[in-house]
């Protein structure tokens, strides 16, 4: 019975007393959980930003109207770096009163956006919302989802709390929940945030566990509650609904037809060295003639697709104005790239039937490939990018 107390008790009993204390005074609670400095760039003005990175400006602003005019917001991975007058967030914010904001880089998956939007489920309604789909992230490894270090760079604590304190998005916390766990331990030193829904995951997996991982939860919801307290201005999220502003048609004249002419031949010009319309420094560099295969991964193990299907499921939900761009590949490059296109007629079919436009240059026909539409092996070109610009456009009225 002694040992039993020093080994079970004792323990539990200074931890009790640690927590009591660390919760009810003030001046350690303050110390343990200080306010970051915000030392961030901040352009009030962006266009694109890679990934908000925990900075609080570019989260608050995100899915929000400016004060006089619309904002759409794009959102993809690694194609909107691609930084040329064509691309959207150049083209249609110098051109139009209804602005374009751009989000993301490389590795900024269907369940990176999908938790970004569910952290701000309040601000969906009605949102102008375009997003850019790669074929590249339904195939080989990429298929298994957003990586957890990706996901920490646009999914902070503050969008994580959001998710956590809304009892009104049951369905949708419940697979954030469960994707999160998928990943949880490869992320190195996880926040309260992600320990309470990693432990709301274990609690959901038998009695036993709820037994065992009671304390555990508890215990981090006390503490993050006693954080959000006194950050409350770095790691809240404004819980008001927000009244999107209404996109007012430019009387603006664009000719199409010239726009591609010119941009298709610039860039046809730039692939000299090789017939398979790749930009001549790309080609030498990376490709030298060699061709390759995409990596077929079946629908019932594709994480990718199933996270899209949420995604989906929740802009429908949430009334939300979403359209959607799927990407091609350069079917001289990749020899079995019809083995892909099942998995894009279902991406394209999953968008119609919850009636959303989408605007897709899926082709794996080498010989009626549009070609000039790629810079290099799926990345868009300029003439690409005004095909993109012109779908916005028309899908959004931006121009009478």
């Amino acid at each position: 019975m002694k040992k039993c107390f020093f080994i079970y008790f004792l323990p539990l009993f200074f931890a009790i007393t640690l927590l009591v204390i660390i919760v009810f005074k003030t001046n350690i609670n303050s110390f343990l959980f200080q306010p970051r400095s915000a030392n961030y760039s901040i352009d009030s003005t962006y266009h694109y930003i890679e990934n908000f990175q925990g900075n609080q400006y570019y989260e608050e602003q995100f899915l929000l109207s400016n004060s006089n005019s619309e904002n759409i917001f794009l959102l993809g991975s690694s194609e909107l770096g691609v930084n040329t007058e064509a691309t959207p967030y150049n083209f249609i914010t110098k051109n139009f009163k209804t602005k374009l904001r751009a989000v993301g880089h490389a590795g900024n998956q269907c369940f990176s956006i999908y938790s970004q939007l569910l952290a701000n489920e309040n601000r969906l309604n009605n949102a102008p919302i375009v997003i850019i789909l790669s074929p590249g992230w339904f195939i080989s490894e990429t298929a298994n989802g957003t990586t957890a270090s990706l996901f920490l760079e646009f999914n902070s604590s503050r969008f994580l709390n959001s998710i956590i304190n809304n009892d009104s998005i049951a369905n949708f916390k419940q697979y954030e929940i469960e994707r999160i766990s998928s990943f949880y331990d490869k992320i190195i030193n996880p926040d309260l945030s992600l320990k309470i829904l990693y432990f709301e995951k274990k609690l959901s997996e038998s009695f036993l566990h709820k037994i065992v991982y009671f304390p555990f939860i508890k215990t981090c919801k006390t503490l993050n509650n006693v954080k959000l307290k006194l950050q409350s201005n770095n790691l809240k999220i404004k819980n008001k609904r927000h009244d999107r502003l209404p996109i007012i048609s430019d009387s603006f004249i664009i000719n199409w037809d010239s726009l591609f002419t010119y941009s298709k031949q610039k860039q046809i010009e730039s692939c000299t060295n090789n017939n398979w319309f790749i930009y001549n420094e790309y080609f030498n560099n990376y490709i030298k003639g060699r061709t390759s295969t995409v990596s077929i991964v079946k629908d019932e193990i594709n994480q990718e697709l199933k996270d899209f299907k949420m995604l989906v499921k929740l802009l429908k939900t949430k009334k939300t104005k979403a359209s959607f761009i799927i990407l091609p590949i350069n079917p001289c490059y990749y020899r079995n790239s019809n083995e892909l296109t099942p998995l894009i007629k279902s991406l394209e079919s999953e968008i119609s039937l919850n009636n959303f436009s989408c605007l897709s240059f899926w082709n794996s026909d080498s010989t009626t490939f549009d070609n000039g539409i790629l810079t290099d092996i799926m990345h868009l070109s300029s003439y690409g990018w005004y095909k993109v610009d012109k779908f916005i456009i028309e899908t959004y009225n931006l121009a009478k």
